[in-house]
């Protein structure tokens, strides 16, 4: 199942497939391709006999994921708040990001 990058498809190296956490009968991994340095979060489910996965690519290093895997699933309203707040600052937002992408002399 976790045998090579779903984007260049170079087999991974054992070194390369972390387990970050098992519940009941599905583990969370992570991997990194040591060809194309992509990552890829992957669930594992065995049940009966049977063996489901699904892979996401992901920016995420190991210990961004497990930092991220036990925390609450935002909301539609955390959304929502976070659209009205950049609808409202969205010019001083867009100054202060300008700012910090110039160069200093």
């Amino acid at each position: 199942m976790l045998a090579n990058c779903p984007m260049c498809q170079a087999l991974y190296e054992e070194k390369e497939i972390r387990l970050l956490g098992e519940r009941g009968v599905t583990r969370l991994f992570h991997c990194t391709c040591h060809a194309c340095g992509h990552a890829m979060l992957a669930v594992i489910l065995e049940t009966q006999g049977a063996i489901s996965s699904v892979g996401l690519v992901t920016d995420l290093e190991a210990q961004d994921a497990i930092r991220f895997k036990d925390l609450q699933p935002l909301q539609s309203e955390d959304c929502l708040k976070i659209h009205r707040l950049l609808k409202r600052h969205s010019v001083e937002f867009c100054r202060a990001l300008s700012q910090e992408t110039k160069p200093k002399v």
